[in-house]
């Protein structure tokens, strides 16, 4: 049997690396981290020790590459206990062994003479031990990295040659080594090698790798930062000390990183007289367009000077040149900007409102004009059941969407919203209708803020239940992966909204208006609005997660009858303030003990409590204590106050530990019995009607 200090000896760093063609940025990030788990996850299921902790993986615009560290040699020698046929089965009438037992012992490599019996208290069993070595790594290493390519999230596989296998893009070079050593084998065509290859411009290579440890070094020395990590770092701090002013977007940043081998910031401006053009779409033609970083006015401000930094992918001694290559390139769209803009602006905002009756949203729901008619309804009544402005909620859902159909949105998709604030300024529309038009598409992602008016949050609102109904009905509800509508990130942003900005909106209320506003173009149903309910609720979990909310804590709230999500939301935030109580683990074992004797008495519990009955000195105290909260919390309950509410209640805790320790709720006397289920009955209700303590047991 091997040693495991020799496998420890043995152990040694493997390497890794897809030597390709420019991969593409905006995927990079995950096809990495995808191809570093899948090759972990296999190498662990094999048995193959390395240290985790200092394992990764590297990427650059032009590599994947998985660097596992102290990896062992083999797997482990392994000693395994297996049971073959029972000894009736093995051996005929005259003792001879049957195929059964020839068959078996051939598996484990033995003769059937030195098979041992195994005895338990189901009978007799052939048996043998068997010593399995451990596999190489040289032999397990290329099934797992193919298995782990295989299943990589490659947006559009291309072949190239006339090979019939396909990658995200072309792969040239292959290293796999195991410390100094190559392991041999083949992939994509590719024998493996120690040659990497350096910058394409400042030092191709090849260069030889001597030892996997020296990988990062060699590079870096070729001017290729191999660490994603370290090279994102080195472009913001090259960033900050082109500009202190420098705009720096996270996802840029990202993409950027996935651009360059070995960044090099350069100072960049474009003429002054490109500053008349809206901010949003300067920031838009330099980050989308040309993945430039604009220079603000000056830190935090909405305003773009006309400067910007530009991160080069080669360190030029002609740095003036590389400069003037960047201006140049970005006046072209400059201008285009600035000329969608005069065109836009020959007409009102309204003219393009007609327009939107040409773009289908959905088949069975009409178009983008439709869409805003319901939008404008739907507005409306919101805002008249929280006595918000009705004519300035809907003006701004009907015009919420015309800036589709401007030039300057079909060519720069990303100002949605915010062209249409613009156009409504200068059209004269009121300020609050022109914010609420900037504001109806947030929040648009993860952590962004919601709209800051309410009127902008009204129509983000009628904007999305009109979506989510309107697809559920069409059939169209999301599935696996499956969301093309963005339903799920449409109801995430509902419920921030509800939740955040504290709109006590009824749910099913805003469903019904979206279902009442489709009805001319399709049917909905009481289980189809239900469905959708139950669809928001999972996204609210979700979001309760996110927060750091249990999921018990979560379904406890739930189970409660709530009516809007800022009352859920107060409910959850008491809950998990009393959970944090001593009194609240026993309350809550009371109370699921309560639910398990009512679910199995047989009779319908009522809630009318006969004095006379309450016989024990324990009842009497639990049934004054409940009598003297029911009235209590009831103004607390009526206003929300649940903290407050299950403060009170936590008196109960002494009361209930001595009712249960002294009484016998299932007396075999059937008066006694109902009565005592009823206060217990009515016990529970207290409790229930914050959140389901039971849940929590």
């Amino acid at each position: 049997m091997t040693d495991s200090s020799d496998i420890v000896m043995n152990s040694k760093d493997l390497l890794v690396e897809l030597g390709c063609e420019e991969l593409p940025p905006k995927a990079l990030d995950g096809i990495r981290d995808a191809f570093f788990n899948g090759v972990k996850e296999d190498l662990e299921k094999n048995n193959i020790e390395f240290d985790r902790e200092r394992s990764r993986a590297y990427s650059t615009p032009r590599r994947l590459a998985l660097y596992f560290s102290s990896v062992a040699s083999s797997q482990p020698d392994q000693d395994l206990e297996r049971r073959g046929p029972a000894v009736k089965a093995a051996f005929d009438q005259d003792g001879k062994p049957t195929g059964a037992a020839i068959g078996f012992a051939r598996s484990v490599g033995k003769e059937v003479s030195e098979l041992e019996t195994l005895e338990n208290d189901k009978g007799q069993w052939l048996y043998a031990r068997v010593h399995q070595p451990g596999r190489a790594l040289a032999d397990l290493i290329y099934p797992i990295l193919e298995q782990a390519i295989n299943k990589l999230p490659v947006p559009k596989p291309m072949r190239w040659g006339d090979h019939d296998f396909s990658f995200v893009r072309p792969v040239h070079w292959l290293v796999v080594m195991h410390g100094s050593d190559v392991i041999d084998g083949q992939l994509f065509g590719l024998e493996a090698d120690n040659l990497t290859r350096g910058h394409r411009v400042h030092a191709p290579g090849p260069h030889v790798i001597t030892n996997t440890s020296e990988y990062c070094g060699l590079l870096m020395d070729a001017f290729v930062m191999a660490d994603h990590e370290i090279r994102k770092s080195t472009i913001q701090k090259k960033l900050l000390k082109a500009d202190p002013n420098v705009h720096i977007d996270p996802s840029l940043l990202s993409e950027v990183n996935n651009l360059v081998e070995w960044p090099v910031a350069v100072n960049c401006t474009f003429d002054k007289e490109f500053l008349e053009v809206p901010h949003a779409a300067l920031i838009a033609s330099m980050q989308d367009h040309q993945k430039f970083f604009p220079v603000l006015e000056k830190p935090g401000s909405q305003e773009v000077s006309n400067r910007f930094v530009a991160i080069s992918n080669i360190e030029s001694t002609h740095e003036l040149s590389v400069k003037e290559g960047y201006e140049r390139v970005i006046r072209p769209r400059l201008a285009d900007a600035r000329f969608f803009l005069e065109q836009d602006s020959k007409h009102q905002l309204e003219f393009f409102l007609p327009l939107l009756d040409r773009v289908v949203f959905q088949n069975k729901i009409g178009t983008v004009g439709d869409k805003t008619v319901r939008m404008s309804a739907i507005s409306a009544n919101i805002a008249d059941l929280i006595s918000a402005d009705i004519a300035i909620s809907s003006r701004a859902a009907r015009l919420s969407k015309c800036d589709l159909m401007s030039q300057m949105v079909g060519e720069f998709p990303e100002l949605q919203g915010l062209m249409g604030q613009y156009y409504a300024l200068k059209s004269g529309e009121p300020d609050t209708v022109s914010q609420a038009i900037g504001e109806h598409y947030a929040p648009r992602f993860a952590g962004d803020q919601i709209p800051a008016s309410l009127p902008g949050k009204i129509v983000s609102l009628s904007d999305r239940i009109d979506t989510i109904v309107g697809i559920f009905a069409a059939g169209l509800r999301p599935t696996g992966n499956k969301d093309p509508f963005a339903l799920r990130r449409s109801a995430l942003g509902l419920v921030r909204i509800l939740v955040e900005a504290r709109m006590e909106l009824p749910l099913i209320r805003l469903l019904a208006f979206a279902a009442n506003e489709l009805s001319e173009k399709i049917e909905t149903s009481a289980p189809l609005l239900k469905d959708i309910e139950e669809f928001i609720v999972d996204r609210l979990k979700n979001y309760y997660r996110d927060k750091g909310h249990g999921a018990e804590l979560i379904s406890a709230a739930l189970a409660s009858e709530w009516t809007t999500l800022p009352d859920l939301d107060r409910r959850l935030i008491a809950l998990s303030a009393f959970m944090g109580q001593q009194e609240a683990s026993s309350l809550a074992a009371a109370n699921k003990r309560i639910g398990n004797i009512l679910r199995k008495s047989s009779d319908d519990v009522s809630m009318d409590m006969d004095e006379t009955l309450l016989l024990a000195e324990e009842e009497q105290q639990l049934f004054a204590e409940i009598s003297r909260l029911e009235a209590q919390i009831e103004p607390l309950l009526e206003r929300g106050d649940y903290e407050e509410s299950l403060k009170m209640l936590a008196a109960l805790k002494n009361p209930v530990d001595s009712f249960f320790d002294a009484v016998m709720v299932m007396d075999d006397d059937m008066a006694l019995r109902n009565n005592r289920l009823t206060l217990l009955a009515r016990l529970k209700s207290l409790f229930d009607r914050i959140a389901d303590l039971s849940v929590l047991a």
